[in-house]
């Protein structure tokens, strides 16, 4: 579950980047950083998960 979340920010993100981009010709802050958090996210998730198994 910890996993999916991110995905999701990631995926609206990309989502609304795309929308923005049609509709403006510019990224947007907003989808920028819910890409970037869900990265960050996702990444120290799996972070976490190896080292309780480790």
């Amino acid at each position: 579950m910890n996993k999916i979340l991110p995905f999701f920010a990631i995926v609206i993100g990309i989502i609304l980047m795309s929308f923005k981009i049609t509709e403006d010709r510019e990224p947007g802050g907003v989808p920028l950083l819910l890409i970037f958090l869900g990265i960050a996210w996702y990444s120290i998730e799996r972070k976490r998960s190896k080292t309780k198994h480790a």
